[in-house]
């Protein structure tokens, strides 16, 4: 009876202690392996963020034209300016709307494509880092043939692998110019 009682007590306080012995999380494997990632993504977003005001200079210029433009009309017709001098200033008003809206388009279209883009980077980015979290995980967990010099080698060139990533990410960025 006691032999059956030690062999029930070992099955079950060391054989759940072993299963869970070598798992390992992915909290754990972000915390070690992934110290900057968060951030990393934080800085593209950022950049991303920060595109209209860095691409929308042109666009605020021609905003404070298009002001001067429109008030410059409404004082021509305050003032009852000749026909032509109101038309003249109607027009120059005018266009200076059309400008300034191609422009705020042309804009658009630039930080939405630019963002799309790096939005595609960012999620290969994630894949990567996923597939690698994943083969992190087996490596420590001893289910793979692996040696620890292997697959620190493996490990340190795909870790810059996904830091070149997010560098060519933030240049791509950050070097963008208006179409």
């Amino acid at each position: 009876m006691k032999k059956a009682m030690i062999l029930l007590l070992l099955l079950v306080v060391v054989f759940p202690s072993q299963a869970f012995a070598a798992t390992y999380s992915n909290a754990y494997v972000d915390k070690y392996y992934f110290e900057s990632y968060k951030d990393r993504v934080k800085e593209v977003k950022d950049a991303q963020k920060n595109l209209s005001k860095v691409l929308g200079t042109e666009v605020t210029a021609l905003a404070q034209k298009s002001k001067v433009s429109a008030a410059n009309y409404s004082n021509a017709v305050k003032n009852k300016l000749s026909k032509e001098a109101v038309a003249k200033a109607r027009n120059e008003m005018t266009q200076d709307k059309k400008t300034l809206a191609a422009a705020k388009a042309k804009l658009s279209k630039t930080v939405k494509s630019a963002k799309k883009e790096s939005d595609a980077s960012l999620k290969e980015i994630a894949n990567h880092k996923a597939s690698l979290v994943k083969m992190i995980k087996t490596h420590l967990e001893g289910k793979d043939q692996q040696s620890d010099a292997a697959f620190n080698k493996t490990l340190s060139s795909e870790l810059s692998q996904i830091d070149s990533s997010f560098n060519a990410a933030l240049e791509y960025l950050q070097n963008i110019e208006l179409d």
